[in-house]
């Protein structure tokens, strides 16, 4: 997949604090699932939450819904571990890789 100039329009770095993880995670109603399940549900859930994390990541509204889409489960993975354990998610957007998740 290759990101055109509109797809990095709001590139840059975003910090998702541990409250913020941990409230995307109970909305998506996965609060105390077993990991692999919750995170499964996660994904799922990601479009359904669209406009909260668009709120949280401007950038999204302008990366087109295939990227999101194939980044999601590692999103949900790293939303879940960071809720679970209670650290925030670093989010980066740019090139060569159009998004990244680190728990931290």
């Amino acid at each position: 997949m290759v990101a055109d100039e509109r797809d990095l329009q709001d590139s840059g770095y975003y910090y998702l604090s541990p409250t913020i993880c941990k409230d995307i995670v109970i909305k998506a109603g996965v609060g105390c699932v077993y990991t692999p399940k919750a995170v499964k549900k996660m994904r799922t859930h990601i479009f359904r939450l669209k406009e909260d994390i668009e709120r949280l990541i401007p950038a999204f509204r302008f990366i087109d819904r295939k990227i999101i889409y194939y980044y999601s489960s590692e999103l949900a993975e790293c939303l879940v571990e960071a809720a679970d354990v209670g650290k925030g998610v670093d989010i980066a957007i740019g090139f060569p890789k159009i998004l990244v998740f680190k728990v931290n």
